[in-house]
């Protein structure tokens, strides 16, 4: 069992040996943040008014960047309160000291999963963390065992 993880441990003492960042630096390092919004409440669901403070949290303390990602499997034009939800967005980071963010919209793309397009965004904006809430998880817009296989950095599961 020990042999598995022996790969890692000799990458991570050749990450420090060779006279790079620390291996933990590799994790704390932050300079693009995205913050994926998949619940439908107009005012925002507490867990993910939490993401969001941890977002604005995190970017402020590493001068990171944030993109927000609100998707849905509706299109724009079916979602009444869509423009409070952007308001709401706004207000929240605008709290934790952010009133600059990319604010992106995956609407009215039904067949694709939220998880997917997480991946995707990960992958195409080269980010270096995802924040999200065991919320999104439970209410099952987001399926927590497919963001390892599409996102490829680190991602931050806040509880309830």
């Amino acid at each position: 069992m020990l042999g598995a993880f022996l790969p890692f441990l000799t990458t991570k003492a050749e990450v420090q040996d060779s006279g790079n960042a620390p291996a933990a630096d590799l994790y704390t390092a932050f300079k693009h943040v995205l913050l994926p919004i998949t619940d439908r409440n107009p005012y925002l669901s507490e867990g993910t008014r939490q993401a969001a403070a941890t977002t604005a949290a995190l970017a402020k303390k590493y001068g990171a960047d944030i993109t927000v990602v609100v998707i849905d499997d509706k299109p724009k034009e079916s979602i009444p309160e869509h423009d409070a939800q952007l308001s709401s967005i706004r207000w929240h980071l605008s709290e934790g000291g952010f009133q600059e963010f990319r604010l992106m919209e995956r609407l009215g793309e039904g067949s694709k999963k939220p998880t997917a397009i997480i991946g995707e965004l990960a992958d195409d904006l080269n980010l270096d963390l995802v924040v999200l809430s065991m919320e999104a998880i439970h209410s099952k817009h987001v399926d927590g065992n497919l963001l390892a296989e599409f996102v490829p950095c680190p991602v931050l599961l806040l509880p309830l």
